[in-house]
């Protein structure tokens, strides 16, 4: 049984409290621990197969690839236009640094962004997006600020009735108040995820009580009467979030990542770098490896023994039942896309 289902179990009067929840979660992480085999083995077959050759995967995986950095480029272009700072991070970071690009198996982009940047982005997001016919039939861009309501009210919502029906049949939950855009037909999704600026004082709070925070956070935010400015205020508080700049740094409660690596320097992530991924320059953190070793430990660059299968590619297989036409899709938007990044407008 995994921790949400535990704990839904419970009574009300547990569930609502800090404490509670902060011990609970603190005891699945030791059982998690102790459970976690001692030596997690690299692929050794795997590992050659992908350092020592110029492999990738071909078929729909690399179509939506290829998609996804077009879609990285425009992202890339906006934020650049509007003098944005955004940052690769977890498995799209990994892949930079690792593969030069995608992880061949992944099929999705990760990026960061302070909270003010970030802000500043949901409210000119869509007017970028809908400059462009193709992007504002085919795009789709969500901000669920409540759990089953968009933010944004005159654009494509990603979560169709298409898109909820086979993710929650499959029991997987990609529902988070975080922002996400995705070309829909073909499904392909960058997530973009904010960080805050943590008070100095406030470190060892933030550290103990970030991850029950965001819990009961997510679990209130389900509920009807969630109102999204008053429960990020509450809990914001609890953990020392600043609306200033401060020396120190945290992932915000509203992203929907469950590494718990805690306050992190200013210095991990700023000054802002670039990195080659995919042949592109994009915008990363200051110290890639630091960045890494805190998502995913020391031994980053070797390849996992066990990879977790896509999810979005299978999706795609099931909107067209007709891999030809699938592959043709993804051609189709790619070569609108890229019409659109060699005309962008920075003006």
């Amino acid at each position: 049984m995994n921790f949400d289902n535990y704990f839904k179990k419970l009574p009300k009067s547990l569930q609502s409290s800090d404490r509670f929840a902060y011990y609970c979660i603190e005891f699945s992480k030791f059982i998690r621990k102790r459970s976690k085999p001692k030596h997690d083995e690299s692929n050794s077959y795997l590992d050659f197969l992908v350092k020592s050759t110029d492999f990738k995967f071909n078929g729909p995986i690399r179509d939506m690839q290829l998609l996804l950095c077009e879609m990285l480029i425009f992202f890339d272009n906006v934020c650049r236009k509007h003098d944005f700072d955004y940052m690769l991070c977890y498995g799209t970071l990994l892949g930079a640094v690792r593969h030069k690009g995608f992880i061949p198996w992944d099929d999705d982009v990760d990026l960061i962004m302070m909270r003010k940047d970030y802000s500043k982005l949901i409210k000119v997001l869509p007017d970028e997006i809908n400059k462009h016919p193709f992007l504002k039939e085919n795009f789709g861009l969500t901000l669920l600020k409540k759990f089953n309501e968009n933010y944004f009210k005159d654009m494509n919502d990603i979560y169709t009735s298409q898109y909820v029906d086979y993710f929650y049949s499959h029991d997987l939950d990609y529902k988070g108040p975080f922002l996400q855009m995705a070309c829909l037909n073909p499904f392909a999704k960058i997530d973009v995820f904010p960080f805050d600026f943590i008070k100095e004082d406030f470190i060892k709070q933030y550290n103990k009580k970030y991850l029950s925070q965001k819990y009961l956070f997510a679990k209130a935010y389900k509920k009807p009467d969630f109102v999204y400015e008053t429960e990020f205020k509450s809990r914001s508080e609890k953990l020392g979030v600043s609306n200033d700049e401060t020396d120190y740094i945290g992932e915000g409660i509203d992203a929907s990542r469950w590494q718990d690596f805690g306050v992190i320097k200013k210095e991990l992530l700023f000054p802002i770098n670039e990195i080659i991924y995919e042949g592109h320059s994009f915008k990363c953190p200051n110290n890639t490896h630091e960045m890494l070793k805190l998502c995913y430990g020391e031994s980053y660059m070797e390849l996992p023994s066990n990879i977790e299968l896509p999810g979005f590619v299978e999706y795609n297989k099931l909107l067209f039942n007709d891999e030809e036409k699938l592959r043709d899709s993804f051609k189709n938007a790619l070569n609108e896309l890229k019409l659109i990044n060699e005309n962008f407008d920075e003006k």
